[in-house]
């Protein structure tokens, strides 16, 4: 491997792994409050970017109203998964599995059905166009600012859950249930918020991504496998590991896309992980608490 080799890789280890940290976020956030692997997450990719062209295209509203207000329906279409799935299957994991993951099934349907491939969604949210040169590499400035905001977003919920008094309460729910509901802590409220606040992050990422990331309906499955394996790698539900894991899984994809095939980017990650998983069955972080 030549240095120029070796810079360009690292400065797309950076770009990869702070974008599938932006993804994972949320995902990790609701894993280490509530517990539970949810596969309705890839709705919070979706509802966002084609509830942002349904109130843009469909129904005639400003672009960026219309982008706050699908960032509001992807709140409410979390509350009410929250409160209608969650809730009900909280003690029975496999039906609540399986209902997460209907509920991200009928979304996506419904999604293709009224925007198929052929609809040609597409949103404008280039932030600052053109690329910049950095070293051997050329950087879109998109990916750039995406990494930026993924980097950004971490840093505040880590101060959130460090600093403030909910977020120290979450990560006293995140680390023993029981004893929090014994001392009275209205866990419920606290499901519901990390729920809520869970789901912002991935919809900003999507927001940054669309302009170099093909939109379609199948989308969200695709950036859910990201934060998959970032979150499982990294120890579900914790944040040090998450973090850890986006580089890791950075470095997996920069390496394989520029140095031996980008078609193995996918397949090299998850073969990785594996591996490692089958090493450090917890993943890397090891923790019990989000935090």
């Amino acid at each position: 491997m030549s240095l120029s080799d070796l810079i360009l890789t690292l400065i797309y280890t950076f770009i990869f792994g702070s974008m599938f940290l932006g993804i994972a976020l949320g995902f990790s956030i609701i894993t280490g409050v509530l517990r539970i692997f949810n596969l309705a997450y890839p709705i919070l990719f979706l509802i966002p970017a084609y509830g942002t062209w349904m109130f843009w295209k469909d129904l005639g509203l400003p672009f960026i109203p219309s982008i706050v207000l699908s960032l509001v329906l992807a709140v409410i279409s979390t509350f009410l998964v929250y409160r209608f799935v969650v809730c009900r299957f909280m003690e029975a994991e496999d039906y609540l599995l399986a209902a997460l993951i209907l509920v991200f099934l009928i979304v996506e349907e419904v999604i293709k059905l009224v925007y198929p491939e052929a609809a040609g969604v597409y949103l404008p949210t280039i932030v600052l166009p053109g690329t910049v040169k950095i070293g051997p590499a050329t950087v879109a400035w998109q990916f750039i600012i995406t990494a930026i905001v993924s980097i950004v977003m971490t840093v505040l919920y880590i101060v959130f859950f460090i600093k403030t008094k909910r977020g120290l309460i979450m990560r006293a729910v995140s680390q023993d249930y029981f004893t929090s509901r014994i001392m009275g802590i209205n866990f419920n409220a606290m499901f519901a918020l990390a729920m809520i606040i869970g789901s912002i992050p991935p919809g900003i990422i999507m927001f940054l991504i669309t302009p170099v990331w093909a939109l379609n309906p199948y989308v969200g499955w695709v950036l859910f496998t990201y934060g998959i394996m970032v979150a499982v790698l990294g120890g579900l539900g914790n944040l040090k590991g998450t973090i850890i894991a986006a580089y890791v899984i950075g470095f997996i994809s920069s390496f394989t896309g520029f140095l031996i095939n980008p078609r193995l980017m996918s397949l090299s990650c998850l073969i990785v992980v594996i591996i490692i998983l089958a090493l450090k069955p917890r993943g890397l972080a090891r923790a019990e608490t989000i935090w």
